[in-house]
């Protein structure tokens, strides 16, 4: 009998072995790749009273929309004063209208396409270059070109995290793709929705959806 309930036991443990794969380890997951992220769908708002709490900056390296006082922020959300309020672009988080004590990181930015469709985006795998690698001197610009409601065009710009690298935030300089997607008006003001692709090991090298 116990022999029986040995070869029972021993059957079982086989078949449980080799029904499992290495994806199933719950102790040990399948690596994934957390060097090149995208990150979709970002709803940006336009910077409304009370200022410090308005949702109108983003954390570029993170993905997530931030509270306009945040100091982690890689840029804002701005209205031009010059071209009036309906007129709108991202400014450089160091640049914040805030007293010097909550400022942002610096972000420089520079154009890839002025228009692109939402596949191109998808799809677009590197920033184009004189060569296949980036440097900080690629990007001259601390602000992205205007846009309004509706967009006139769906535009694609690169940019380089130069703050979160230079004060030790990041251990590489991390260069992104931001592709505006669709801007619009509601009762709270102002919206832009934006995606974005990083590379955070400094590489020109950014991931297919």
């Amino acid at each position: 009998m116990k022999q029986i309930l040995m070869i029972l036991l021993l059957s079982t443990t086989v078949i449980f072995y080799y029904g499992c794969s290495e994806d199933d380890d719950p102790i040990n997951p399948p690596a994934t790749d957390t060097v090149a992220v995208n990150y979709n769908d970002l709803i940006i708002s336009e910077r409304t009273l009370p200022f410090d709490d308005a949702l109108s900056a983003v954390d570029l390296f993170s993905g997530m929309i931030v509270k306009d006082s945040s100091r982690y922020k890689d840029a804002n959300l701005i209205d031009s004063i010059a071209l009036g309020d309906s007129v709108y672009y991202l400014r450089s988080g160091d640049l914040s209208d805030f007293p010097v004590s909550v400022p942002g990181y610096r972000t420089r930015f520079k154009l890839v396409m002025l228009q692109a469709s939402q596949s191109q985006f998808d799809t677009m795998k590197v920033i184009p270059d004189s060569d296949t690698t980036l440097s900080e001197n690629d990007f001259t610009a601390d602000n992205t070109g205007s846009f309004t409601a509706p967009l006139l065009f769906n535009t694609v710009y690169g940019f380089y995290l130069k703050g979160k690298f230079d004060d030790n935030v990041t251990p590489y300089p991390v260069y992104g793709l931001l592709y505006l997607e669709e801007a619009y008006n509601e009762s709270t003001g102002f919206k832009l929705k934006f995606d974005i692709k990083i590379n955070k090991e400094g590489r020109n090298q950014f991931r297919s959806q």
